[in-house]
């Protein structure tokens, strides 16, 4: 699988079937993490592999929506001391290792730790560090129902603007119009018509 062709098919997959992945593939997967750039080249992202069944459930009890990470063959948690933490240097990491890890055919997913409390008790990190995210991985599970959030990816047209910003403008009232969900921050509230 070439580099492009990884990165245009990866999915999101929450379901796998329970088999250990092979070590050096969860070299390679932490390898791609590590060559990921940062800030500065500061590298203060560091990465926390969890393969034992108690702490996965633990994890999985820091996020909102994070209930399934227990059944993953093993998970990334992605930390920092909370001076130095970047969410853009995490998310470099994180899409790095996911499309390693779907090049070689172990299906993953991102998950938020909503609970910073309950992951420093789960993993032990210092009061002054946080663990924001986590990546779920494991082989895929063969007929896993579709995810009911599956939709068509925004078509290139409508997501590129060039040299001005008019045509996002136009989009984005049309959807609210319709009453398209946007994010705003952590929740998704939908267009009621007022000005803001």
């Amino acid at each position: 699988m070439d580099p492009y062709e990884a990165i245009i098919s990866k999915r999101d997959l929450r379901h796998y079937d329970g088999e250990a992945v092979p070590e050096q593939i969860v070299n390679r997967i932490l390898q791609a993490g590590r060559m990921a750039g940062s800030a500065k080249n500061e590298e203060a992202t560091r990465l926390l592999v969890v393969r034992d069944q108690a702490m996965k459930n633990s994890l999985a009890e820091a996020g909102d929506f994070s209930s399934w990470i227990g059944t993953a063959a093993f998970i990334v948690g992605l930390a920092a001391s909370t001076e130095s933490l970047r969410m853009f240097d995490v998310g470099r990491m994180a899409q790095n290792m996911m499309v390693a890890a779907h090049s070689e055919g172990v299906a993953s997913c991102p998950v938020t730790l909503h609970h910073q409390d309950r992951a420093r008790v789960a993993t032990g990190f210092a009061a002054d560090w946080e663990m924001p995210m986590v990546i779920s991985f494991g082989w895929p599970l063969p007929d896993a129902p579709e995810s009911p959030l599956r939709r068509r990816r925004v078509a290139l047209g409508e997501l590129v603007s060039y040299d001005r910003c008019l045509r996002f403008l136009r989009v984005i009232r049309t959807r609210r119009r319709q009453g398209f969900r946007f994010r705003t921050g952590h929740r998704a509230r939908r267009w009621s018509g007022r000005s803001r």
